[in-house]
């Protein structure tokens, strides 16, 4: 409901409770109808692999539907939108769910196009109804409580996806039948339309429907002047381009690549899910002590930890069974054999090197994150090589 004037105190109370509960259900019905699901379907109806990773890019052409979600709420505002698109997203998942009868009784190809078209809405209208979802939880909270108040329908979200995913587990260990996955969709679907009634409850101003009713193209000229933001928007253009060529690959690996059945494809999403409901119950409590700000920078600083982990492993295991190596490594091995020094310790003294031919050049491209790498690059190669070097015997029975 749009309001006059500010939103009073017990309404706000009124909204969050009706969000909490929007997203206790929405994560049943997410898990229900989301991209594993989806998948698993597909690859029961002996669907080729490339009509296969297209569903699991629909999530991201789905994008493609959101400027629709800025007009519908520029009519009737942004709860209400979302309750609108809600409610077409779950009549595109039983679209979606067509798919089996159609594949079985009249023509695959007609059951393909089906797929594809039901998930690209089903992604489409999830997209347009989610757009204006951050100035609506600005609407429901104040300063002191949003960051927590996220983090906590967050974890709701999750915990009630775990608790879907673990439910479809039992189911599919029992059967293996196309249409168990169907039923899966239609009950996914039917959680959506429930969930779509306490999301239209919300309560808002005027001013997030007055916002979607300006245009959009100045703002993105001043946007594009903004070098940080374009440096940002490319950042989320790789990552997001990243996920959607593994999503897909992922869940193929796991049912065609190593045959594994319906239900340890769905124990391995679980334990994802699991994750990340784990990771939020921490971020809730780290977000009150130390603000949202901190916890950005500590969270993507471990993610590159992680990436470096995984770069090194691969690198020091290829130079530990003698196979080769990246140049840089080979790079690194010259100097440690005329220096002396471990790899690790000739890694920070490279890098701190070419650190300081930046600051000299172009001392724009210096960024936290790249002091960060080159300091804990050192230790983790030495790590790698020790260990590398005490699991992997000298003397091999097969040459490499």
């Amino acid at each position: 409901m749009i309001m006059n004037g500010p939103v009073p105190p017990e309404r706000q109370a009124a909204s969050k409770y009706n969000y909490k509960i929007f997203a206790l259900i929405n994560g049943l019905s997410y898990m229900c109808l989301g991209e594993t699901v989806i998948i698993l379907l597909a690859v029961q109806l002996d669907c080729r692999d490339y009509i296969i990773s297209a569903l699991g890019a629909m999530l991201y052409f789905g994008f493609l539907l959101l400027p629709l979600g800025k007009n519908v709420t520029a009519r009737v505002g942004a709860a209400r939108s979302q309750g609108i698109f809600w409610i077409l997203r779950n009549f595109s998942a039983l679209l979606v769910a067509a798919a089996t009868p159609v594949s079985l009784y009249v023509s695959h190809s007609l059951a393909v196009i089906i797929l594809l078209t039901g998930a690209f809405l089903f992604y489409g209208f999830r997209a347009a109804g989610a757009v204006m979802v951050q100035p609506l939880l600005g609407e429901m909270t104040n300063r002191s409580d949003r960051s927590a108040f996220i983090a906590l329908t967050t974890a709701l979200f999750y915990v009630t996806c775990v608790l879907a995913l673990a439910v479809i587990s039992v189911v599919l260990h029992y059967t293996r039948s196309v249409w168990a996955l169907t039923g899966i969709i239609i009950v996914g679907a039917m959680f959506g339309f429930t969930s779509s009634h306490f999301i239209s409850r919300i309560d808002e101003t005027g001013a997030i429907r007055d916002s979607a009713r300006k245009p959009i193209l100045g703002e993105l000229r001043i946007l594009w002047k903004d070098r940080p933001l374009r440096l940002l928007l490319a950042g989320g253009f790789v990552i997001n381009l990243a996920v959607i060529m593994l999503i897909p690959i992922s869940m193929l690996a796991l049912k065609r690549g190593y045959g594994v059945s319906n239900t340890n494809a769905l124990l391995f999403a679980l334990l994802q899910m699991a994750a990340s409901v784990l990771l939020s119950y921490f971020i809730v409590k780290a977000t009150r002590k130390l603000g949202p700000r901190r916890i950005m920078i500590v969270t993507y600083l471990f993610m590159l930890l992680i990436g470096v982990l995984v770069t090194e492993c691969g690198s020091q295991l290829f130079v530990a069974l003698d196979i080769g190596a990246d140049p840089f490594m080979v790079l690194v091995q010259g100097v440690s054999r005329m220096t002396g020094m471990s790899y690790g310790s000739s890694t920070t003294i490279i890098m701190l090197l070419c650190l300081l031919v930046i600051l000299l050049t172009d001392r724009h491209h210096i960024r936290p994150g790249t002091v960060f790498t080159m300091f804990c690059t050192g230790p983790i190669v030495d790590m790698y090589a020790t260990l590398f070097g005490r699991i992997i015997p000298d003397s091999r029975p097969l040459p490499l």
